[in-house]
This record gives C-alpha cells, sequence and structure tokens, in this order.
C-alpha cells in the first residue's frame, strides 16, 4: 500500500512539475517577446530622434518644409514634396539601424485630432518637433502595420524550441506513465502467479507428509534404522519445504508487513541452519567452517526471515561449486552494525551479472554447470529481507574465483 501511495504521489508530483514548466516556458516565451518588443520600440525611438535633429536643420533653411509641418497652407505639389523629404530622411535613419520594415507616418498636431490618426490602429511611435518650431505639439507620428509579425518572426525560433521541449516531455510522461502501469500490471499478473504455483506446491508436500508420517507408525514393525532414518529426513525436508512456501508468500506480498519480531541469537540461527545442510554436505564432501567472532548477535527481527537468507546463500555456494563446496560464515562489529559474511570455493560471478543477480528471474550463467536447478527468486527474497531491516547486502566476486556476501545488519533494535 505505502509503496502504491508513493507510484501515486510521484505521478502526481510529476504531472505538477510538467504543468509547472508548461508555466515557466510561456513566461519566459512572454518575457522574450517583451524584450523584442521593447529592442524594437529602442531602435525606432533612437531612429526618430535621428529624423528629428536632422529635419530641424531643414527647417532652418526651407520655409516651405516650415509652413507644411506648422500646418500653414500651401500648394499640394510642395506638401508631397515635403512629405517625401520627411519620408526620405526617416526611411534613412530606420535603415540605419537595420529596421527594413513596412511603415507609415502622419505629422499631426496634438491640440487637434486629425482625421489621418483613425489609420493607426496598432502602437504609435511619437516624435515631438517642440522646439523646432515656432508652434509646439506638432508630432511625428510612426506606424508599423507589420511589427507584431515582425516582432513575432524575431521569437519563432526560440518558441517552437521551447514549444517541442514541452510536447516532447509531455509525451514521454504519458508514454512513460502508460509503461508504468502496464509493468505495474505484470508485476500483479507475476505476483499472481508465484501464489499460485507455490499454492500449487502445497498439495504435493502435504501428501508427502502424511506418507512419511505414516511409516514412523510402522517404525517398531519394520525396526529397520535405513527406513526409520530416511523417513526422518523426509520429514524434516518436507517440513522445511513447507516453511519456505509459506515464508515466499509472505516475503512474495509486498502488501502486507509480516513482521513478527522477537529477539534472535544470531549465532545460534547460523549453527541450526548449518546443521540442516549436514547430510547435503556430506553428500558432497563439503565442509562449512564458523568464525563468529561478533560480541552483539542479538537482534530484534523475523527469525525465519533471516533464516531464509542463510539457507539461500548456502544453497547458492552448494549448487555453485565444481569441486567439494568450501564456506565460510564469519560475524564481526564494526560501526554499531552486525556484518555477516558467507564466503564460498565456486565458480564465482562474472563482472557483468554482478548488478543484476538481485533481480527477480536473473540466473547467472553456469557455463559447464548443468546441473542447477531454480527460479531466480532466492536472491532476489535475500535482498527485500536485507531491504526490510534496513540493513545493506554486498557481493565481491570474479569469475572462477568464489564468492563472498557481505550481510551488514543496524544494531539499532539490538536487546542485550
Amino acid at each position: 500500500m505505502i509503496l502504491k501511495n508513493r507510484q501515486k504521489y510521484l505521478a502526481i508530483f510529476t504531472f505538477i512539475a510538467l504543468i509547472t514548466l508548461l508555466v515557466v516556458q510561456v513566461y519566459w516565451l512572454f518575457k522574450e517577446a517583451r524584450l523584442a518588443e521593447d529592442n524594437f520600440s529602442r531602435q525606432v525611438n533612437k531612429a526618430l530622434t535621428e529624423a528629428r535633429e536632422e529635419i530641424g536643420n531643414s527647417v532652418s533653411t526651407c520655409n516651405d518644409l516650415k509652413n507644411y509641418l506648422c500646418g500653414h497652407p500651401c500648394l499640394n505639389a510642395v506638401r508631397k514634396k515635403k512629405i517625401s523629404e520627411i519620408d526620405s530622411i526617416i526611411h534613412s535613419k530606420l535603415d540605419i539601424h537595420h529596421i527594413d520594415l513596412a511603415y507609415t507616418f502622419s505629422i499631426t498636431d496634438s491640440t487637434v485630432t486629425h482625421s489621418n490618426s483613425k489609420i493607426f490602429r496598432n502602437r504609435c511611435y511619437l516624435q515631438t518637433l517642440n522646439g523646432l518650431l515656432e508652434k509646439n505639439g506638432i508630432q511625428i507620428r510612426l506606424q508599423f502595420p507589420g511589427r507584431n509579425q515582425f516582432l513575432l518572426a524575431q521569437i519563432k525560433g526560440a518558441f517552437l524550441l521551447a514549444f517541442i521541449a514541452v510536447i516532447f516531455v509531455m509525451i514521454s510522461f504519458i508514454v512513460t506513465f502508460s509503461m508504468f502501469r502496464r509493468e505495474r500490471e505484470m508485476a500483479r499478473q507475476t505476483s499472481d502467479f508465484i501464489n499460485n504455483m507455490v499454492h500449487e506446491f502445497q498439495t504435493p508436500l502435504s501428501n508427502i507428509r502424511l506418507a512419511a508420517s505414516m511409516i514412523r507408525k510402522k517404525e517398531k514393525a519394520l525396526n529397520d534404522e535405513k527406513v526409520i532414518e530416511y523417513s526422518n529426513v523426509i520429514l524434516n525436508e518436507n517440513n522445511k519445504l513447507e516453511k519456505h512456501v509459506e515464508e515466499i508468500l509472505k516475503v512474495a506480498d509486498s502488501s502486507h508487513n509480516h513482521n513478527n519480531t522477537e529477539e534472535v541469537d544470531i549465532h545460534k540461527l547460523i549453527e541450526s541452519t548449518v546443521h540442516e545442510f549436514k547430510t547435503r554436505l556430506e553428500d558432497v564432501s563439503g565442509t562449512i567452517e564458523l568464525h563468529l567472532n561478533a560480541s552483539s548477535y542479538v537482534l530484534k527481527l523475523a527469525p525465519y526471515h533471516i533464516k531464509l537468507i542463510f539457507s539461500n546463500l548456502i544453497d547458492n555456494a552448494i549448487k555453485y561449486t565444481v569441486n567439494s563446496p568450501v564456506i565460510v560464515i564469519s560475524t564481526e562489529n564494526k560501526a554499531k552494525s552486525l556484518y555477516i559474511t558467507v564466503k564460498d570455493n565456486g565458480i564465482g560471478i562474472d563482472k557483468k551479472d554482478i548488478v543484476h543477480i538481485f533481480e527477480k528471474y536473473y540466473r547467472v550463467s553456469t557455463g559447464y554447470i548443468h546441473n542447477v536447478k531454480g527460479f531466480g527468486l532466492g536472491l532476489t527474497y535475500v535482498k527485500k529481507i536485507v531491504d526490510q531491516y534496513k540493513g545493506k547486502i554486498d557481493v565481491s566476486s570474479s569469475k572462477n574465483s568464489g564468492t563472498l556476501f557481505t550481510i551488514i545488519l543496524p544494531l539499532q533494535n539490538e536487546t542485550n
């Protein structure tokens, strides 16, 4: 449930982050548009200021220009000529500032409303001629009909880049979220498969237990030590398998917390686990050495969880060894933690496989060893249990050089 809530919150926060990114992108686009507009206006105002100075120089030597600018009556031919001169001055100044954009202009009196002013429907750039003429209030009003399109063209590249980036991120989020949902559904189906598979083991295990129990009832009648010994082995192994099945179901079920903890003597737990492998080790001429040097080794945890760790590591050490297995289990205390190491003389693990060994269903290539059975789940459970107790597991190995597992469990739950 906690994992599902985390995934839900992660999806929500990611979506909020994407919306925030979109808002920030839009904000910066508008800001860049404003900067482009301010830069354009600044260049136009510079050009108009320079045009004003040149017009002022012409006014002092040309009465016709003065009369036109002041609004005095003048011949149409003279009026057209002066309009052309002013247009030429404005155009040259705009060209100096690299503004190659169609424009319209008008000479207006700020104290009078001219019918010509209605043509300026977008922003107007004004330049007063006060101080150049005997009449104040005369202005040059400049209009760029294509100004907005020009400014949009200036930021088009940034806009397209930002738009594509935002769309790409949003599509990636949708695709990733869709893939995540499919993976979660696949994980659920896998969990169901494991549960069903393990439940299927329970029936034959029950039958084996029943048959072994019936054999033991006949012990006195049979009076055969070997039969008695074998029936005891069957019952013991059957009990272990049933416990494995039960614990696998618990570990595989991530929606419940099976933490029936108690004070556990780790050294005794190791010794009892090693004893269970006695018959199997004798069969392969193997040995297990114990160097239990830790001074603090009583932890509060679920005993069978830790037992499952040792069982898996010892089982792997036996399975993945060509010659007689030699397994060394050691304990010591460091930095308020219990360090447990399990070392073997097996075939080792290739560097490329080490990063994957804790993944579900991943099985290391065994080369010429063809009798290794399993589902590739053991080390997955080991890692999950260690993580559950806020511990850490490290592995050191190389091909044909054996493997060393180091389990670090914190002692904050230590009881003395």
